[in-house]
């Protein structure tokens, strides 16, 4: 069974690494340009990619050598914390589009009226997820769209925390720090928390899910088998496609039970138990409370967007149209658009396969989605919104510089954990990745549906930077 994952394990940590390294470059190809309007040198690119790499590495330096073991989580929830709540307070991001969507329901929902939706909530129906939860703290604190977003500065701190014990349960408390500051000051992860986007809530329970998993493989233990079923059924409630995990889990634990490991067959079996008996309660108390049965989901209208060729797999107006064309009926909207997604990889494959490079940039190797909606409408101008507003180059070549800074400390991560013991582990994590990419292949892409995939082999960052500090020691 060791050498099956082994091999198995070494493949795909292969895969994985070409993968992230065509990320940098097809993005600095395809959305450098079209992000700031400017033609960059690549000698130029890779000097700024040094210093940041330089400079971030004694940052990472000073912060270790400052923190007190025992001031450390308190330390490290203040630097989460401190730039998000400084940036929430002085960018006042209006909602819009989905986001918008999200805020009205919640608000409605707040005050008792649970069936007051947009029409499009019965199209896309993991919606009511996310809505319902921010419907709850609205109830409890009042619906002003600020208690929203600092409830995002709560779960991105309850995230870095999350990140901090996995990272420490997998390598020490070394690595933990690396890996927790540096998603501190990650510049995307911090605008975005102006943002009433459900990928807020569902990166904490998914994560928190893969925590427990973790821990599932390495002491086989069954109750942490059914936390992890429980979580990850309560995160694919807010965005469907953390299912993959799922996926992902029943593969490694086939493997091992064709080893006949039965302890460990026994615990995959109550972890799905676990997963669907949570996924259909909290399907039929939605149902309940919105008539709308949450359970029945379909990808296709996310298959038509993902094989248009002419938006290179991006959402556009003119989908709008199509869904509107069927007056909100699921079956004939997402029905016609499978049929128009398929006919598209049966009809037009060299067109689609043409546009797959391009793809593979936005989703995986564009990090400007928090500053782009965290910009889009303001509810009023300051001197503060201006400056920022007016020097989108700025901001958009600092979020992708740090964005391919914390990519090259995964691809780092993965190559120095080939001795490491914890095979299964990266497996699964490798697993995980390589789902979502082969999944968005085919489907609708967006610089944030890389959310899942990259914050589970963000765990193996801080992994990198200890490996690379040890190096330089050495040097």
């Amino acid at each position: 069974m060791q050498n099956t994952v082994g091999r198995l394990d070494t493949f795909f940590r292969y895969i994985v690494v070409v993968l992230l390294g065509l990320a940098i470059v097809l993005s600095f190809q395809f959305r450098i340009v079209a992000l700031t309007h400017k033609k960059i040198s690549f000698v130029v690119m890779v000097i700024l990619l040094l210093s940041a790499f330089l400079i971030f590495n004694i940052w990472l330096f000073i912060f270790r050598k400052l923190a007190n073991k025992k001031l450390a989580i308190l330390l490290l929830i203040l630097v989460i914390a401190a730039p998000r709540l400084i940036w929430i307070f002085l960018m006042p991001t209006k909602p819009v589009s989905d986001y918008l969507c999200f805020y009205s329901y919640a608000q409605k929902a707040s005050q008792g009226f649970l069936k007051g939706y947009d029409m499009t909530f019965t199209l896309f129906r993991f919606r009511f997820g996310y809505s319902l939860i921010l419907a709850l703290v609205f109830k409890i604190f009042g619906s002003s769209v600020i208690v929203g977003k600092l409830f995002n500065v709560f779960l991105s701190v309850i995230l870095g925390l999350i990140i901090y014990f996995t990272v420490d349960y997998l390598f020490g408390k070394e690595a933990a720090t690396y890996s927790a500051v540096l998603y501190a000051f990650w510049p995307s992860q911090i605008m975005y928390n102006s943002v009433l986007a459900s990928e807020h809530p569902f990166i904490v329970f998914f994560m928190l899910g893969l925590y427990f998993l973790i821990r599932t493989i390495k002491e086989k233990k069954a109750i942490f088998g059914i936390f992890a079923g429980v979580l990850v059924a309560i995160s694919n409630h807010i965005r469907p496609v953390a299912v993959v995990i799922i996926i992902a889990m029943v593969f490694l634990f086939a493997l091992k039970a064709l080893c006949k490991d039965f302890k460990t067959l026994k615990i995959a079996i109550l972890s799905i138990i676990s997963y669907v008996i949570t996924f259909y309660t909290l399907g039929y108390l939605i149902f309940c409370l919105t008539g709308i049965p949450v359970w029945k989901t379909s990808m296709g209208l996310n298959l038509m967007i993902g094989t248009d060729y002419t938006t290179y797999g991006m959402n556009n107006p003119k989908h709008s149209l199509f869904v509107k064309k069927y007056a909100y009926d699921f079956q004939k909207m997402h029905g016609e658009a499978m049929k128009i997604g398929l006919e598209r990889l049966r009809k037009e494959t060299k067109k689609f396969i043409a546009i797959l490079p391009r793809k593979h940039a936005i989703i995986w190797g564009d990090d400007s989605f928090g500053y782009f909606w965290s910009t889009f409408k303001v509810y009023k101008t300051t001197y503060f919104v201006n400056l920022v507003k007016i020097h989108p180059t700025i901001f958009y070549m600092f979020s992708q510089l740090y964005y391919y800074v914390i990519l090259i400390y995964i691809i780092l991560g993965i190559l120095s954990s080939k001795k490491n013991a914890n095979k299964e582990i990266f497996l699964l994590l490798n697993l995980i990745f390589l789902g979502y990419v082969v999944l968005h292949i085919f489907l609708e892409v967006q610089p944030r549906y890389h959310y899942p995939a990259i914050f589970t082999l963000f765990l193996l960052s801080g992994q990198g930077i200890k490996w690379l500090r040890e190096k330089l020691k050495r040097f």
